[in-house]
């Protein structure tokens, strides 16, 4: 991935993803960081080590930023990348659903 259409870069997208992954609001989901980064066997990894994702980083961040309820930084630029995606993404989290979220590119 080169860069998000709001000009971040992929390390930029992941630390943003890290900071709404450890907010109360979304971390109400329950989901261990096993689901979208690389924890090397880690049962409670710190923020630091979630540096190598397993899903698209444009994707997580639109989804955590959907669990968040803040705006995204990367909706538009997927959109523009595949027309509906992350529209796809939000709408699966409102209702309850998680979607599957792609290896990165």
């Amino acid at each position: 991935m080169n860069q998000s259409q709001a000009g971040l870069s992929p390390v930029e997208i992941n630390t943003r993803c890290v900071e709404l992954f450890l907010r109360d609001d979304v971390r109400q989901f329950c989901w261990h960081p096993r689901m979208f980064w690389v924890v090397n066997g880690q049962d409670a990894p710190n923020a630091r080590t979630l540096v190598t994702p397993k899903v698209d980083l444009m994707e997580l961040e639109v989804l955590l930023s959907s669990a968040a309820r803040v705006p995204s930084t990367c909706a538009e630029g997927l959109n523009d990348r595949e027309a509906g995606r992350a529209d796809f993404i939000q709408r699966n989290l409102a209702r309850g659903d998680m979607p599957y979220l792609r290896r990165p590119l």
